[in-house]
């Protein structure tokens, strides 16, 4: 027996394992120096110890299991040094027989190193490096957790969307070490508002969550006090902060969305990202809680503009013409119509005061109005050889998107060349807001549109401000006055006088002045009092197809 050990001995010392031998009644009588050091016993002390003096009392029970088991295979276990410290450790054991004598040989490997670098990669996979709080997708899942938990004890809690306001200028104009300083500053302030239940995640450049216990049953109660700590929140957030001499005042547009026992993760997230985005859109540095009237309309919105899109790749607008009238010979003439577009969608027919907005927001306007001009264009040359048409004009809107756009000059050509047009008989309308944006730019399109040879219309004119200056600048061939004027005319002494005036313009600067939106005699009979000859309304004509147009 002495022998074997002795050859043990020489062998376990070889090994970089801390290996110790027990014997039958689990005591050591062997540990190689590995294992001494590993534990800081010195080799004599260690002989004679039981097993799970070496075992954190934590560990027993797998420690016995792999005993009773006589699981020779690896296995994580945390150990227990003479100091009382412990650390984690691969502990392999295995039942053996020696000179008749049975034991039990457990070979251990520190392992503190390789759990540190597994702790640190954890902490970077479900942490924000900068801030220290949860990312995006750990929040997520503490979120989903959350979210049980609240809906087994029948309570409430919120999610606080914050997005810190013009954020950029700091970064743009301090630098991104004290945009990041601030970040961090943030995250602070955001931290010493909230409990120790509560959670903080920075979840993008500028953007926080916030996840509330507010530990009540009733949702009346929890949006009260939601509301009371958010404001406390953007109260600390308002408060100046100086980093590196600068002293810094920023503001934040939160969203609120309250988790009932309905809520996915998911919606949660987007709900409070809806309400912030609320919040920026009415002024920002305010609160806003998620309105589900406000989610309809946002998901209607969305269903519109997939469909919108569609509808522009496959052409599926029509075209309605509405006269346009002259009654400066007395009997009612003709003078050209103007184009409306029409969006069918599914069989259905879709006005333009439902889409449009929405296409020049996304700016899928501009291939409308592209479509819009090709249209135009081969109707016009095939009117060449019509004996009522020829003399006809074709008014087209043209959006703000659509008129800025670097190559809607060479559109414009391309339409009037092609089809071989006399330019005069396409009539460009373009609004009086979009002159107003930027005149000298303005200016010179137009300026270049006169070239071509094509009229010009001012659209809704006399709701911006700054007529008079464009009027004497811009070589316009036509003031339409907006039908907001026209529809209260009769009894509305304002718009009455807004309504001569143009007029008295138009004739001052030589330019003709055309009235939309007459629907009435009485309405008739006024205009034409103040001069004006040529009108566009229901009186006249509805919007009709290409067919009707005689």
């Amino acid at each position: 027996m002495e022998r074997q050990i002795e050859m043990l001995r020489i062998l376990l010392d070889s090994t970089i394992e801390g290996v110790v031998v027990f014997n039958e009644e689990k005591r050591a009588i062997h540990a190689n120096r590995n294992f001494s050091e590993l534990f800081g016993y010195p080799e004599e002390e260690i002989i004679g110890k039981k097993a799970f003096d070496f075992i954190a009392p934590e560990s027993h029970a797998l420690v016995k299991e792999k005993i009773k088991l006589n699981d020779s295979g690896p296995y994580e276990a945390r150990m227990l040094r003479k100091d009382g410290t412990k650390f984690w450790a691969i502990l392999r054991g295995k039942d053996a027989v020696i000179d008749g004598e049975k034991v039990r040989i457990s070979a251990i490997i520190d392992i503190t190193a390789m759990k540190e670098k597994e702790r640190k990669i954890l902490y970077l996979a479900n942490h924000d490096p900068l801030t220290g709080t949860y990312n995006r997708r750990f929040f997520q899942e503490v979120l989903a957790h959350k979210i049980e938990t609240l809906r087994r004890d029948k309570l409430y809690g919120a999610i606080l969307f914050i997005d810190l306001d013009d954020f950029k200028e700091i970064n743009d104009t301090l630098g991104h070490d004290i945009g990041d300083a601030v970040l961090v500053k943030m995250t602070e302030m955001i931290g010493g508002c909230i409990r120790k239940s509560d959670i903080v995640a920075r979840i993008g450049g500028d953007e926080f969550v916030v996840l509330l216990n507010l530990g009540t049953v009733s949702v009346n109660l929890a949006a009260i006090k939601a509301e009371m700590m958010t404001e406390k929140i953007l109260d600390h957030i308002r408060k100046p902060i100086r980093i590196d001499h600068h002293e810094i005042r920023i503001n934040a547009s939160i969203g609120i969305a309250i988790i009932d026992r309905k809520s996915t993760t998911k919606d949660l997230m987007k709900f409070a990202d809806i309400a912030m985005y609320q919040a920026k859109k009415t002024g920002k540095n305010r609160i806003v809680f998620f309105d589900k009237e406000l989610q309809k309309n946002l998901e209607k919105r969305i269903t519109t503009m997939t469909n919108l899109r569609k509808a522009v790749k496959n052409n599926d607008f029509r075209l309605h013409f509405q006269k346009q009238i002259c009654l400066r010979n007395g009997a009612p003439q003709t003078i050209g119509v103007e184009a409306l577009i029409r969006w069918i969608d599914r069989g259905k027919v879709i006005p333009p005061g439902d889409f449009i907005p929405l296409a020049e927001e996304s700016g899928l306007s501009v291939e409308i109005g592209n479509y819009v001009l090709r249209s135009v264009g081969e109707i016009l040359a095939k009117w060449k050889e019509d004996p009522v048409k020829k003399d006809y004009r074709i008014s087209v809107n043209i959006s703000p998107r659509q008129f800025e756009e670097e190559s809607f000059i060479e559109r414009v050509e391309e339409v009037v060349a092609f089809n071989d047009l006399d330019p005069q008989r396409l009539c460009l309308e373009i609004t009086e807001n979009l002159l107003v944006h930027d005149i000298e730019e303005s200016c010179v399109k137009i300026g270049l549109l006169k070239e071509i040879g094509v009229s010009l219309s001012i659209d809704d004119f006399g709701t911006g401000f700054s007529s008079l200056m464009y009027l004497k600048k811009l070589p316009v061939d036509e003031l339409k006055i907006d039908r907001s004027f026209i529809e209260n005319i009769e009894t509305n002494e304002s718009d009455r006088i807004i309504v001569e005036t143009i007029a008295t313009l138009g004739k001052k600067f030589k330019i003709n002045v055309i009235a939309e939106g007459v629907e009435n005699e009485e309405q008739l009979h006024l205009l034409r009092d103040f001069g004006i000859v040529d009108f566009q309304g229901y009186l006249f004509s509805k919007p009709l197809d290409i067919e009707a147009i005689k």
